[in-house]
């Protein structure tokens, strides 16, 4: 690997330090167990893309050769099985928490999960344990905006969640979280295989507006409930 690669490493731990410093001065807050939590849990859901990529190359063998296959592994065996992981830790160890009200914390605890995901998948990615990296095109920039486009699926499933806790009906808000997330994710990743720089700008443009716009509604909702 060239010394470029090893320095993508560095930009998930640099936005999750970023991230707490910014919750540190606007919130106030004193205990970060939760937050390390949801790091750690992020590190630790990246075992189902890998449990999931082992299977598919035993089936497979690495014969990717017609789209329908390409597709089915950009967007069940990548993207679906790594936002299902995070998805559920999300549920099980946040859900339940007193301070998980609505969207706002949805999108905190997702974000830091994603990131905790980011930063252990960009290592496995470049050492060609996971994905395609010989179909991926401009792996380098890949690897950078991986841990950039993780903090968009975060937001995305982290405000249909939240909004599901809200609305104390959270089927339809919770599958929304994971389709719209798990949709975003494999959008992504095409977009690299299939080396299409407008949908790339298309996608990181979408990106950008959604993911604004999901966080401005969770501030508003939050300041509505006050």
């Amino acid at each position: 690997m060239t010394l470029l690669y090893y320095l993508s490493f560095a930009v998930a731990p640099l936005l999750i330090i970023l991230f707490v410093a910014y919750l540190r001065f606007k919130f106030t807050i004193k205990s970060l167990k939760n937050i390390q939590l949801a790091v750690i849990v992020g590190v630790i859901s990246v075992a189902l893309l890998f449990i999931a990529n082992y299977f598919i190359e035993l089936r497979w063998h690495g014969q990717y050769s017609n789209m329908r296959r390409m597709a089915f592994f950009v967007f069940i065996i990548t993207a679906f099985s790594s936002e299902l992981a995070k998805f559920l830790f999300l549920k099980v160890k946040f859900y339940q928490l007193k301070t998980f009200t609505g969207p706002l914390e949805g999108i905190i605890y997702s974000v830091f999960i994603n990131l905790g995901f980011a930063l252990a998948a960009v290592v496995l990615y470049a050492y060609g344990i996971l994905g395609l990296p010989d179909k991926i095109h401009n792996f380098s920039l890949f690897l950078y905006t991986y841990p950039i486009a993780s903090i968009i699926f975060g937001i995305c499933m982290g405000f249909f969640v939240g909004m599901g806790k809200v609305r104390k009906n959270g089927f339809i808000d919770n599958s929304t979280g994971l389709f719209v997330s798990t949709f975003f994710h494999g959008l992504y990743y095409f977009g690299f295989i299939t080396s299409d720089i407008r949908l790339l700008i298309f996608t990181a443009i979408g990106f950008f507006v959604i993911g604004i716009t999901l966080v401005v509604k969770s501030v508003t909702h939050r300041l509505e409930q006050k």
